[in-house]
C-alpha cells in the first residue's frame, strides 16, 4: 500500500508540474517511451539496480538515453533513482495515465475476447462503457483470451466486469450447489 501511495505522489507531482508548462501530452508521450524501456531492456533497468555502479554514472546514461526527451522526464527518473525506486517507471507511467484521462473525461479499458474485435464491435463496447461510466469516450485495447469460451472481459482501472461464458457458467453452477444444499 505504502508504495503504490509514494509512486501516486512522483506521478501526480510530474503531473502538476506538466500542466503547469502546458506540456502533459508531451510528457505523457515520454513517460510511456520511459514505461517501455523499462519493461522491454531488462539490461537498462540491471544497470540502474546495480549497487556497485556510481549514482553519476546511472544519472549519465539517463541523461543520453532520454537526451531527446524533457527536462521534467529525465529529472524524474533521476529522483526514482535517488530514491531506489527506477522499477517504479511503469506505474508512474500508469497513475500519470489515470490522471490523464481523468482530466480528459475519458477511460482506459483493457478488453478480453475469444477472438479479435471489429473496430465496430469495438465502438460498440466503448460506447457503452463510456456512457455506463459518464466518461466522454473509453479507450480500448483489446486482449485475446481463448479460455473465456465467449463473451467478454472488461477491465477499466481496478473494476472487472465479466459477461464471459466462462463466468456464467460458474455463476449458474454455484447457483445449483447452492439450491442443492
Amino acid at each position: 500500500m505504502r508504495d503504490v501511495t509514494i509512486v501516486k505522489r512522483y506521478a501526480e507531482a510530474l503531473f502538476e508540474v506538466a500542466e503547469n508548462r502546458d506540456i502533459v501530452e508531451i510528457v505523457k508521450a515520454e513517460l510511456h517511451t520511459a514505461k517501455q524501456v523499462a519493461q522491454n531492456d531488462a539490461a537498462f533497468l540491471r544497470y540502474l539496480s546495480e549497487p556497485k555502479i556510481s549514482l553519476d554514472k546511472k544519472k549519465a546514461l539517463i541523461e543520453t538515453s532520454f537526451a531527446a526527451g524533457s527536462i521534467e522526464i529525465r529529472n524524474t527518473l533521476k529522483l526514482l533513482l535517488d530514491a531506489g525506486r527506477i522499477s517504479s517507471i511503469p506505474q508512474v507511467a500508469d497513475v500519470f495515465q489515470t490522471l490523464y484521462d481523468e482530466k480528459q473525461g475519458t477511460a482506459q479499458a483493457t478488453v478480453y475476447s475469444v477472438r479479435a474485435l471489429s473496430e465496430a464491435e469495438k465502438k460498440t463496447v466503448a460506447a457503452t462503457f463510456a456512457k455506463k461510466l459518464d466518461k466522454k469516450a473509453v479507450s480500448i485495447d483489446n486482449k485475446i483470451d481463448p479460455t473465456l469460451l465467449g463473451g467478454l472481459k472488461v477491465r477499466i482501472g481496478n473494476t472487472i466486469y465479466d459477461s464471459s461464458i466462462k463466468n456464467q457458467l460458474t455463476r449458474i453452477e454455484r447457483n445449483l450447489v447452492n439450491v442443492s444444499k
